[in-house]
């Protein structure tokens, strides 16, 4: 991403007879508008933890505020952040819109889990996870605030309702292609997720899914790592990670598990 016209590769979503192709959630295009699928907008008053991480001043994956310094995201969010470029990475907090308004913060370090290797042929989405730490601190307010994170080996019951919210696609162009969206959707046992997934990318123990059977509600492109909070606690429990397209019938969003990688979490971050 040299420039906001260039195109870092295709995201494209298909089956193939060895199995499901896993999607990661960020644009394909830095210039495609980006939604929640089935969602609705909300305030950032509402996800006052949520955050957009800008690359060359344009939205190319979501966030979630740990503390004053440090943000979680995705780690294929990162694959493009090498030392001649991290400069080119910020922070937008505090605003409804993905580029514009908020408050801009410029990103000092990143922390990519250690064992995610998107060259894993077997498993190209494992261990998911980066942190980024900020240059100068976020001051908290009414639109900026820290998740709470889920506590270490903490499950999340089927059935449970989560939301996920971002600047992600949409699939209707009808839709706002600047405000904020969040979207309701049910956890999904690890053993559904899995056998859905079966002749696929595995669904390991650092990975948790949502989603209806039916489709129609789901986390989508540009929405890579952003959050998944449990909806009566306000606990973050997942990143936004992959899935096989978006909202399709019989495939849920898959997340990378928070409560997986507390201990990770907490030597970079303290928390």
């Amino acid at each position: 991403m040299l420039h906001p016209t260039v195109i870092f590769g295709l995201v494209f979503c298909l089956s193939v007879s060895a199995g499901v192709v896993p999607v990661p959630r960020r644009p394909n295009d830095l210039l495609t508008g980006s939604r929640i699928v089935g969602g609705n907008p909300v305030d950032i008053k509402e996800i006052p933890y949520q955050v957009s991480v800008n690359f060359f001043g344009m939205h190319y994956c979501g966030g979630s505020i740990l503390n004053e310094r440090f943000i979680l995201t995705a780690a294929h969010c990162t694959e493009y952040a090498r030392s001649t470029i991290i400069d080119n990475f910020q922070i937008r907090t505090g605003s409804n819109h993905s580029s514009i308004e908020g408050q801009v913060h410029r990103v000092k370090e990143l922390y990519r889990h250690e064992l995610y290797n998107p060259e894993d042929e077997n498993n190209p989405m494992d261990y998911d996870y980066a942190i980024l730490e900020l240059e100068d601190p976020i001051v908290f307010d009414d639109v900026r605030r820290p998740v709470q994170l889920a506590v270490s080996g903490e499950e999340v019951p089927s059935g449970t309702m989560l939301k996920t919210s971002g600047w992600g696609a949409t699939k209707n162009i009808q839709e706002s292609t600047f405000h904020v969206r969040a979207v309701s959707v049910p956890a999904v046992s690890h053993f559904e997720c899995a056998s859905r997934y079966y002749f696929g990318t595995p669904i390991t123990e650092r990975m948790i899914c949502a989603g209806y059977s039916a489709g129609g509600k789901d986390a989508c492109q540009g929405d890579s790592g952003g959050p998944i909070i449990r909806e009566d606690n306000g606990v973050l429990v997942g990143v936004v990670s992959w899935g096989n397209g978006c909202a399709l019938p019989g495939y849920p969003g898959v997340y990378s598990k928070v409560s997986a990688v507390r201990e990770w979490i907490a030597g970079i971050t303290g928390l």
